[in-house]
């Protein structure tokens, strides 16, 4: 009886068209651009606070008044820069400051440099004499710093001593010294540090900076997508190949992932979904098998049978009624008579064989063992034929996850074994399961009286059906061999490993 073939799947929704931008490299390089400028002002946010800490102590109003006079010293008296040109006014006074805040020293260098940038006027220095002239460097304070200095100039000119003073403000501070000069009546050297709100330090990078800075993230992102999405799209393409596999039912597909990470982990889930559901569709096509075995064997029952066993009570009627007429009867009409009897018997007994053979219970419900007993002891009931069944146990654990491979086994055994009923006179049976590693035997023998198997093959179709089911079989081969002391039926196989211990 050929298996009913499992309902076709049904085929998966054609995914919607995808456009370029909706890519997984685009995406990982998009979150990836946005993950390095957050982190990038993070890290400069925090830079920032740890650097304005730094130098708020550097540039406290007594160290810097320290400075001053330090640098003061060592420079000598200072000439009238006010009566200088303006470019030499400002090479001196810058010469000076670079002295005074420490410039030119690798600490000012790696740590400081962002918080005193004299270009945007937050770092100042400035020379006043006694009629009030101005020389500065640079040209512009930020108007903060300049009114600043410009009181404590005043301060200092007045006071004849020294004046620092800090000016706390909303998110920044200015830190100013004014020094009397000695050597100078009425001339003020003044010195002032505008340290300004967070942003505007931040933001105090020239374009220069920016385009670089961003370039330089743009390419460490588009590196990283790079990695990230070729490692990813590469499994991903294995899974969904694996998935068009499946929607076109074609279950034994597999992704054989081996990663160990999440994904990896998802794959091999899917890998044994697909197993599952390959014996669930087996199990389901064996049930199906099953039930239609049972309609088939009902209808002959309620059909075919009946209908020859009423044939046979009218021929045996008619032959009744043949023997008690008193006259002649035509010995070509008894000869018919009794030929047609002895045909509808035959036709009984195969009706009544054919149908054992399909009510008989399936594999899939019972297991090998049991509906190999059941089997066996409907066909020898009566015969006083001795049988038995040799099943190794390791080999039966190892065959239970293929239903279908042992439902095959168990028809090879129905034919053999209805075969040894019918032909051979046998008196002792036979059924025999053993394996050796992962190549199995399965072995059907009698002691009756032989035949001829190319005689057999060449009218008969029970050896040929045995023959075709034994290579549905993996790796599967069949044997006969039949000589006057009885007849031996193997089929050998082999059966991948499932991971389950015997």
């Amino acid at each position: 009886m050929s298996e009913i073939p499992a309902a076709r799947p049904v085929p998966a929704a054609r995914a919607p068209a995808r456009r370029w931008w909706s890519g997984l490299f685009w995406k990982c390089l998009l979150s990836m651009l946005i993950a390095s400028w957050i982190s990038t002002a993070l890290l400069s946010g925090l830079d920032l606070y740890l650097s304005r800490t730094e130098v708020r102590e550097a540039m406290a109003p007594p160290v810097l008044q320290d400075a001053m006079q330090r640098e003061l010293q060592q420079f000598g008296a200072l000439p009238d820069l006010a009566m200088t040109s303006r470019a030499q006014c400002e090479a001196i006074l810058q010469a000076l400051l670079v002295r005074i805040v420490g410039m030119d020293s690798q600490e000012w260098m790696n740590s400081h440099s962002f918080a005193g940038s004299t270009h945007d006027g937050r770092l100042s220095i400035r020379y006043r004499d006694r009629d009030g002239r101005v020389c500065r460097y640079p040209s512009q304070a930020s108007p903060p710093l300049a009114q600043t200095l410009e009181e404590v100039e005043q301060e200092a000119v007045s006071s004849h001593a020294p004046v620092p003073r800090r000016h706390e403000r909303e998110g920044d501070w200015i830190s100013a010294v004014a020094l009397p000069l000695a050597r100078t009546p009425g001339a003020t050297l003044s010195v002032g540090q505008h340290a300004g709100g967070s942003l505007a330090s931040f933001m105090h990078m020239d374009s220069g900076d920016i385009e670089s800075l961003a370039i330089y993230l743009v390419l460490i992102s588009a590196m990283s997508a790079i990695a990230v999405a070729t490692l990813l799209t590469r499994r991903i393409g294995h899974a969904e190949r694996a998935a068009d596999a499946w929607a076109a039912g074609e279950l034994g597909a597999r992704i054989h992932d081996t990663g160990r990470d999440e994904f990896g982990r998802l794959s091999q889930r899917f890998d044994r979904m697909a197993d599952a559901l390959g014996e669930v569709i087996q199990v389901r096509q064996a049930l199906a098998v099953s039930e239609e075995r049972n309609r088939l064997a009902r209808d002959l029952h309620d059909t075919a049978k009946q209908r020859s066993f009423a044939l046979g009570l009218q021929l045996s009627v008619l032959d009744h009624l043949s023997q008690r007429e008193g006259g002649e009867q035509d010995p070509r009409q008894i000869t018919l008579i009794k030929a047609a009897l002895g045909l509808t018997g035959q036709l009984q007994r195969d009706l009544a064989d054919v149908i054992q053979r399909f009510s008989a219970p399936t594999v899939a419900e019972q297991g090998l063992r049991k509906a190999i007993e059941d089997t066996c002891s409907h066909l020898l009931a009566g015969s006083e034929i001795e049988w038995r069944l040799l099943l190794d146990g390791v080999a039966e654990r190892g065959l239970s996850p293929w239903p279908q491979h042992a439902g095959q086994l168990l028809l090879i055994a129905t034919e053999a074994v209805s075969n040894s009923l019918r032909h051979s006179g046998a008196r002792r049976i036979e059924v025999v399961l053993n394996n050796s590693g992962n190549r199995y035997g399965w072995t059907i023998q009698d002691d009756g009286c032989g035949f001829v198997p190319n005689e057999h093959e060449a009218t008969g179709m029970g050896l040929a059906n045995m023959r075709l089911r034994a290579r549905t079989l993996p790796g599967g081969r069949f044997r006969l061999a039949s000589s006057p002391s009885g007849t031996v039926v193997t089929v050998s196989f082999t059966l991948e490993s499932q991971g389950i211990q015997a």
